[in-house]
């Protein structure tokens, strides 16, 4: 039975869907799924057929938003946007997830410092919705202390208001199940900086790289990454020892809900890098993530962004 909560002003519809196996597992831990609604939302109407003229929340901040489960460790997340009854929303019927970003407050990000006061971004998405499964052994913990926010931007293509829900299904792994999982911490590479991943891209093929030497020894077991319309590929090398880690080929309106009431073609999918692990890294090694567009016309505000989870170690 779905129940609603409000958190922090917001309105969230949990919906369990725990499965255990055998009387032994269930003492010793258990797999279980959880989604979570963040929401509902009202999108602005959009005022003509550009992407200029979408209707938009902007970039808003919530705290204090549901956690799936403490003391445990979380292997997949599924991200989506729905309407109240369930229906996916894309951009065939208006509604777009343009990015939802969740950070853990007072916890120090990997890569973006910024004096140690965080927040560590836990797990990105955008309209693309790469659904993330850790290899096995691996999982991300959740601690009762922990304390999550989430900024999020929701478009609307269509020309009524529309009302969603960012939509996040979790698998995670409690008990003595979940102390046998590698943990394994939340990376995070852009193109251009930590407090404003965006940056404007021109006519014809640009490309944007940045490097980051990182600061741990560790094995890289998933990378996904993100793009923006116009959007090709996304790369991340380990320009150390030459090793290619992970390169990302978007597809643009692979299915009809990818594609626009005026016939505009939006990002379907973006297929991630797993692997147990995918490579290695030391302390020292420079990492170069970098981001190629091919725009038909000037874009402003694009991203280039390639997120993950690293065992460190």
């Amino acid at each position: 039975m779905a129940l609603a909560v409000a958190v922090a002003g917001t309105a969230v519809v949990d919906i369990p869907a725990a499965s255990a196996g055998d009387s032994r597992e269930q003492q010793v831990g258990a797999t279980e799924t959880r989604t979570i609604r963040y929401g509902p939302w009202t999108l602005p109407a959009a005022t003509g057929h550009t992407h200029d003229e979408m209707g938009s929340t902007g970039n808003r901040l919530t705290l204090n938003i549901a956690k799936p489960c403490v003391q445990c460790m979380v292997t997949a997340i599924k991200p989506n946007l729905v309407y109240e009854d369930g229906r996916n929303a894309n951009v065939n019927t208006g509604p777009m997830l343009h990015h939802a970003v969740i950070g853990q407050l007072g916890e120090p990000d990997l890569v973006c410092r910024l004096g140690g006061l965080g927040p560590k971004r836990v797990f990105s998405t955008g309209n693309e919705r790469t659904p993330v499964t850790l290899p096995a052994g691996y999982g991300m913990r959740i601690d009762s202390g922990d304390r999550w926010s989430m900024v999020y931007d929701l478009m609307n293509h269509a020309h009524e208001e529309k009302s969603v829900y960012i939509s996040l299904e979790y698998t995670y792994v409690t008990g003595e199940a979940a102390r046998r999982l590698t943990p394994v911490t939340p990376m995070w590479l852009d193109v251009v900086s930590c407090l404003n991943p965006t940056f404007d891209v021109p006519v014809g093929s640009t490309t944007r790289t940045a490097r980051w030497t990182s600061t741990v020894n560790g094995r890289i077991v998933y990378l996904k990454g993100h793009l923006h319309h116009g959007g090709r590929t996304i790369t991340t090398t380990n320009v150390t020892t030459g090793q290619r880690i992970c390169a990302v080929t978007v597809v643009s309106g692979g299915s009809p809900e990818f594609i626009d009431p005026h016939g505009n073609p939006e990002i379907s999918s973006a297929p991630p890098c797993a692997g147990s692990p995918i490579t290695t890294i030391r302390r020292g090694d420079v990492l170069e993530v970098a981001a190629h567009y091919v725009a038909d016309h000037p874009h402003e505000n694009v991203m280039g962004i390639m997120t993950g989870w690293i065992a460190k170690g």
